[in-house]
């Protein structure tokens, strides 16, 4: 948190005036705050640590003692005051000086707080909190803000990895610095999308915490069927820019098109699970699609619970490895037994004894589909909450 010249100045004239001594005022870093209009002329700052949670002290700096009187909000030190005097009458002033100061500077940053995006309130709003009975009062704030939410949309959720611990962890509370950053990051995700589709530029781009940002990007003009395999095949050349010094993985999910509140909701909610999945599945810097999960798709409607409940009570009896690999095979081979035997290097007939084993133990055969795809779910239910 940092304070202005004028408020500064406001501070040193009262000193002046209750005192007659100048004061020096140097910023949460150490820097000298000037007059408003006026060039630093003091020729010294001070080290950070000099005044990060300092108490009153006696520095020797610029030729000479001064009294350092930390000035905090919140309990964090936010600025501090050089006076040259350190006499003891000058000490009987500090509590009296110091009061007044915190207060004038209380005051400024409570009136000076940084207001969080009114987008990134209205998405994380809607995600997280809507209920149906709610949808007219989101279309209703949409339109102050100038969406269009009836809008056929398509929601992409982007995760950028250790985003909150690269790029913003170091402001210990909510900043200016802070929304300017997550602002600059929306600028270029949206810079980016819209320059690679240049037909619907209607987007809406918002923060959403988690290290996730989300667009629900217009598809007014568009092909849906040909901006679904643009998206999954062009990863590198949309989202691959985006990445610095700080952000090293960005994986990418992204849903269906539909309009209005509740469509951006699933939109949403199968972006969210692709995201999920995909990087669970088939690992980081990529994009996915929910239409690409298959039979997970059930599992976005599910409790997780339940579905972990469900895997374990089907597969805790199949303890044997050779009989685990000879059914994971199976399924990647299409349920083929002799690929299945090839891939694995044993006789058919090995196979069938293995499925018939694991058709006694898990009470289902695997060589029937249906049952094949319950199997199938637990697995990958295993496989991805454990």
């Amino acid at each position: 948190m940092q304070i202005s010249q004028t408020l500064a100045q406001e501070i040193r004239e009262y000193i002046k005036n209750l005192l007659s001594k100048e004061v020096i005022i140097v910023d949460s870093v150490g820097k000298v705050i000037p007059s408003p209009g006026e060039a630093d002329t003091s020729g010294f700052s001070l080290p950070r640590d000099a005044i990060a949670n300092s108490d009153l002290k006696t520095i020797d700096i610029n030729g000479g003692p001064k009294l350092l009187i930390p000035l905090k909000y919140q309990a964090e030190t936010v600025a501090a005051l050089l006076v040259n005097d350190t006499s003891h009458d000058m000490a009987s002033y500090v509590p009296l000086i110091r009061s007044f100061a915190e207060l004038l500077v209380q005051q400024y940053l409570e009136v000076n707080k940084p207001v969080l995006d009114s987008t990134d309130q209205f998405i994380s709003k809607l995600l997280y909190h809507a209920t149906p009975a709610e949808y007219p009062f989101y279309e209703s704030e949409s339109r102050v803000l100038g969406y269009n939410v009836a809008a056929r949309r398509l929601a992409i959720v982007i995760h950028l990895e250790n985003f909150w611990n690269n790029c913003l962890a170091s402001f210990d509370q909510p900043s200016f610095e802070r929304e300017e950053i997550i602002r600059d990051w929306k600028r270029k995700i949206e810079n980016n999308l819209t320059t690679f589709f240049t037909k619907a530029t209607d987007n809406i781009v918002a923060y959403i915490g988690n290290d996730k940002f989300i667009i629900f990007k217009g598809m007014e003009g568009e092909d849906d069927e040909n901006i679904i395999k643009l998206l999954k095949k062009s990863h590198k050349a949309i989202f691959e820019p985006l990445k610095n010094f700080h952000i090293q993985e960005i994986s990418v999910g992204f849903g269906n098109v539909a309009a209005g509140i509740g469509g951006m909701l699933s939109s949403y909610r199968e972006a969210d699970l692709a995201l999920e999945f995909g990087a669970r599945l088939w690992g980081t810097n990529k994009s996915y699609y929910f239409g690409d999960l298959g039979i997970l798709t059930i599992l976005g409607e599910g409790n997780r619970e339940k579905e972990i409940l469900f895997a374990n009570q089907l597969l805790h009896k199949l303890t044997n490895d050779d009989l685990v690999k000879t059914l994971e095979c199976f399924f990647e081979q299409n349920l083929n037994l002799t690929e299945t035997a090839n891939e694995m290097g044993i006789h058919r007939n090995t196979v069938i004894y293995r499925l018939n084993q694991i058709s006694s133990i898990l009470g289902v055969d695997p060589r029937v589909f249906e049952q094949a795809m319950t199997i199938k779910i637990a697995l990958l239910i295993k496989k991805l909450f454990g």
